[in-house]
């Protein structure tokens, strides 16, 4: 399959990532299941990924990243209930570990800024679901 991008100019881009997150909604109840599992491990595992990039220009830049992004989470050892988020990867970090939910915007980037939202990575199948979502 073949990936696209589409840039949208939008008075509210926020708006926008709004509605393409409510295709990922309905799949987060598995994602609350399949942390549940894990919490003895110490692992989690999140979905989306969330860059934000601050421009010389002072301009902000949002990067939504989709997919299966592992984390292991560690306590602070100063005796605060504080935790660490430790980037593990993409693939799980266990292979014991029980296969992980599916994420339907897997490999979707986004790109937001203040007038702006660029669809980077879409596969074509997947631009058709976004671009439905996106006009209602």
């Amino acid at each position: 399959m073949f990936a696209s991008t589409l840039r949208i100019k939008a008075q509210k881009p926020e708006e926008i990532v709004k509605k393409i997150n409510l295709l990922l909604s309905e799949y987060m109840p598995e994602f609350y299941r399949y942390n549940s599992m894990l919490k003895s491990k110490k692992y989690y595992l999140k979905p989306v990924h969330i860059v934000i990039k601050r421009k010389s220009s002072g301009k902000v830049v949002k990067y939504y990243y989709y997919g299966r992004y592992w984390y292991r989470i560690e306590r602070k050892t100063n005796g605060s209930s504080r935790i660490k988020w430790i980037y593990l990867g993409k693939e799980k970090p266990e292979r014991n570990l029980p296969d992980p939910p599916h994420n339907p915007l897997d490999g979707l980037v986004i790109k937001v800024s203040s007038d702006e939202v660029e669809i980077i990575n879409a596969r074509r199948d997947l631009l058709k679901v976004l671009s439905s979502a996106i006009s209602s």
